[in-house]
C-alpha cells in the first residue's frame, strides 16, 4: 500500500521494501499493460528522467488522497503532477494534465474530474496567491 495514510495524507512516507529500479521498471510496465498513449508515456518519462528532481525521493504521491489501484506512491499521474509543482511548473496546465494522465491509466471520468477540481480549487484558492 502507498506511504501515504487516508484523507490529506498524514506525511511523506514509502512503504517497505520500496527501490528506486523496481518502481521505475512498473512504472515503465504500466505503459503496455494499461495501454497509455504515446504522449501520455514521454510526459511521464520526462518526470521519471529529469535531473531537475529525484522522483523517488520528491515524490510524496497524491497528497489528498490513497490511490488504492497503485501499490505505492509513484501513481503516474500524481508523480508527473509532483514533478510540475516541484519543477516550479504547477498551475492550470499542470491540472489539466492530471486529469489527462488519470484517464490514461483508466481511471473514470468523473472521479479524475473531481480530483482534478480538487487540485484546482487548490491552486486558485492558496498557491497561485503565495510568495
Amino acid at each position: 500500500m502507498s506511504g501515504r495514510c487516508g484523507v490529506m495524507g498524514c506525511g511523506k512516507g514509502k512503504s517497505e521494501g520500496l527501490d528506486r529500479a523496481t518502481e521505475y521498471r512498473r512504472i515503465i510496465e504500466s505503459f503496455d499493460v494499461l495501454s497509455v498513449p504515446a504522449d501520455i508515456q514521454t510526459l511521464i518519462r520526462e518526470a521519471l528522467d529529469s535531473d531537475k528532481w529525484d522522483w523517488f525521493e520528491d515524490c510524496d504521491g497524491c497528497t489528498g488522497v490513497s490511490d488504492v489501484y497503485w501499490p505505492t506512491i509513484y501513481f503516474p499521474p500524481c508523480l508527473r503532477h509532483d514533478f510540475d509543482w516541484g519543477t516550479g511548473n504547477g498551475g492550470w496546465e499542470s491540472n489539466v494534465r492530471f486529469y489527462r494522465i488519470q484517464c490514461a491509466y483508466g481511471m473514470g471520468r468523473f472521479r479524475a474530474g473531481v480530483r482534478f477540481l480538487g487540485v484546482t480549487i487548490s491552486w486558485f484558492t492558496w498557491f497561485k496567491w503565495r510568495g
